[in-house]
């Protein structure tokens, strides 16, 4: 064999260099003279690129199988012990300068954090960093001292009890595949002191409420949370980033229908659940207007003894689009919220009302001489308002309310103010139940008022005039 050159021996001694170093080649150009040094794919540029934004307080980084979730998550981590990237020396955006503290929560801890979270922890460690690590009872490396920044890496499991996540503080927790609701909790009360961050790096077979709740965060007016970034990709945008796609398409062989929107093209599992699967925010919330003076409105109550009442408004238009335009949500007796709905119809300048109806239960059924519905009843007859019974047909309810969000125009029928939150919020995560296969008995009162109205299917119809100059004189 002919003796190495000198630019052939320095590009051998680079690429040693990047094996025992990968962090410090990541991000760079790729060049085939140099396998170990790695690119991040077209998503986790992206999450990179936003990491250094401060605005952003909690990211997601879901999707697909095999998108490079614990690749990119465990380079973050390390990177946040160090206070910079440490591929060009970016400083990261953290508002002390005191050793980090970073916990990163994978799975079981053998099938997961054993098998894939120390691994990638190891492969981005560089050998020229000293670190001091400690095993726990299951061989794993849990704790990760960095001795040059005095930062600490804790390791944690999923499957451990939420009480063992409670009296930490740090600048970053990270979720390898979704955590329980209270062990995320936990977690997220340790940020407070240091204005922590938390990345959830999953692929969302189950665990809904972090669809609901962080994905899908609004403040109370509806708004998308803009302290939440998301990225939600689909397994081939790894391709050329360590995927090839032939071997994509042998996976897609023996996934079922349902899985392959999971695992290749990230659609949560659980979605298919949806009660109102057509509901989008991007298509369905508009910023509020004023309703015409010729509009009809609907108003459906659903009663409550011991939580709150739920209203919902509708306005159906001139052009027979329909849109959810007012919502109360509140404690109250029963005289509190027609009055309510009395104040809500002439502040908002509601002259056409259509119809008023509530639950059947308010009637009680026990041959009283008063209950809720004479009560609401009373009132709203004193200013002209009649009240009915609302239908009790949930199934067809739901059907129509189903066709009012997607009509057979491939457009909405039905919109909702920005600003009726509860309306949007239960619409968009109500589900069936897994084992009764019927909608859930929770969070569903504001859905329950829609559907009740769109039974109504009302139509828009002109105003009578009553037109005197074309009358016949008459002698009183």
């Amino acid at each position: 064999m002919a003796d190495l050159t000198e630019q052939q021996k320095r590009e051998q001694t680079w690429n040693e260099i990047l094996k025992n170093n990968r962090i410090f080649g990541f991000c760079k150009p790729q060049d085939p003279r140099f396998p170990e040094q790695k690119m991040p794919n077209p998503l986790q540029s992206r999450l990179l690129e936003a990491w250094l934004d401060q605005r952003y307080r909690v990211f997601t980084y879901s999707g697909a199988n095999r998108i490079g979730k614990t690749f990119i998550g465990s380079a973050i981590a390390i990177c946040t012990m160090a206070g910079e990237w440490l591929w060009d020396g970016t400083k990261l955006p953290i508002s002390h300068d005191k050793p980090r503290k970073v916990r990163y929560v994978g799975q079981a801890w053998e099938s997961h954090i054993k098998a894939v979270v120390e691994p990638y922890l190891r492969y981005w460690w560089p050998k020229s960093r000293p670190v001091q690590t400690r095993k726990n009872n299951q061989g794993i490396d849990f704790t990760w001292i960095d001795q040059g920044t005095g930062s600490q890496l804790e390791v944690m499991s999923n499957v451990q009890e939420s009480a063992v996540f409670e009296g930490w503080e740090g600048d970053l927790v990270i979720y390898d595949e979704p955590p329980k609701r209270d062990v995320r909790i936990a977690c997220a009360r340790g940020l407070v002191d240091r204005g922590g961050r938390e990345l959830f790096c999953m692929t969302l077979l189950k665990e809904a409420w972090i669809h609901r709740e962080i994905i899908k965060a609004t403040d109370k007016y509806g708004h998308a949370d803009k302290t939440v970034f998301n990225i939600n990709g689909d397994i081939f945008s790894n391709v050329g980033f360590g995927l090839k796609k032939e071997n994509i398409e042998q996976f897609g062989k023996a996934l079922n229908a349902e899985e392959k929107e999971a695992r290749l093209y990230g659609k949560p599992s659980y979605m298919s659940t949806l009660v109102f699967p057509m509901f989008d925010r991007e298509k369905h919330i508009v910023e509020r207007f004023k309703i015409p003076l010729d509009a009809l409105i609907d108003i459906s109550i659903d009663f409550h003894p011991t939580k709150k009442w739920a209203v919902v408004f509708v306005a159906t238009m001139r052009n027979g689009m329909k849109y959810v335009c007012e919502e109360i949500n509140q404690h109250g007796n029963p005289k509190y919220i027609a009055e309510e709905i009395i104040r809500v119809c002439r502040q908002r300048s509601y002259e056409r009302i259509n119809s008023v109806s509530i639950d059947p239960l308010s009637k009680g059924g026990q041959g009283n001489e008063i209950d809720v519905f004479s009560i609401v009843s009373e009132t709203l007859a004193s200013r002209n308002m009649y009240l009915e019974t609302a239908s009790k047909d949930k199934e067809v309810g739901i059907s129509i309310l189903n066709n009012l969000l997607w009509t057979e125009n491939e457009m909405p029928g039905l919109f909702y103010f920005r600003d009726c939150g509860m309306s949007t919020r239960q619409c968009e995560d109500l589900m069936y139940d897994a084992e009764t296969g019927k909608p859930q008995k929770t969070d569903d009162d504001f859905p329950e008022c829609l559907y009740r109205i769109a039974l109504k299917d009302t139509q828009w119809y002109a105003e009578n005039y009553n037109k005197s100059n074309n009358s016949k004189a008459v002698i009183l």
